[in-house]
């Protein structure tokens, strides 16, 4: 079991080097807890992406929350949360210092668009890693291309598609007691 100053040496690493979003960061969380560490299994690591997505805030503070606290109780999860935002919070300062007095220049702005283009791919990756966990049964597809269709295309609120995804998984995946 991980000491409360592992936990948040790793997370603080992981706050100050996985950049690009939730989902870029959900694959060095999953490289870094799951795989290298074996913290963590990779049932653990959905159950905590989902928890995530479905609490409010934001998506990946909630995921190191988990498995924070899931490691090492409260304080497991504290040493998680503070080692993951402080290297945001001082990079955010920096960035909004350096865009007020930058916006104007050609680099500048040729380097964000790249950064946006590398956080997509980083995306599709994650994307794809956690289908393979997930997506193992025809229910599980079903439930993802409905959230998938009703989100782009109906522009259906997530809060009831979260709800009603819990429902379809007790439905489909409860297991006989």
């Amino acid at each position: 079991m991980p000491t409360y100053r592992q936990i948040f040496m790793v997370f603080l690493k992981m706050g100050a080097f996985a950049f690009g979003g939730v989902y870029s960061m959900l694959s060095f969380f999953q490289r870094e807890l799951v795989e290298k560490r074996k913290w963590i299994d990779q049932e653990e690591f959905t159950e905590g992406v989902a928890v995530g997505q479905m609490t409010p805030g934001p998506p990946i503070i909630n995921t190191g929350i988990f498995i924070g606290y899931r490691l090492r109780g409260f304080k497991g999860a504290l040493a998680a949360t503070l080692g993951q935002i402080l290297p945001g919070v001082l990079l955010v300062l920096l960035l909004g210092y350096l865009y007020l007095r930058y916006k104007e220049l050609a680099l500048f702005n040729s380097v964000l668009k790249g950064l946006g283009a590398a956080v997509v791919g980083m995306l599709l990756s994650v994307i794809v890693k956690l289908a393979r966990g997930v997506l193992k049964r025809k229910a599980g597809i079903l439930i993802a291309l409905a959230c998938f269709c009703l989100l782009s295309f109906a522009k259906v609120n997530p809060i009831p598609l979260i709800a009603l995804s819990g429902l379809a998984g007790y439905v489909f995946f409860r297991r006989p007691a």
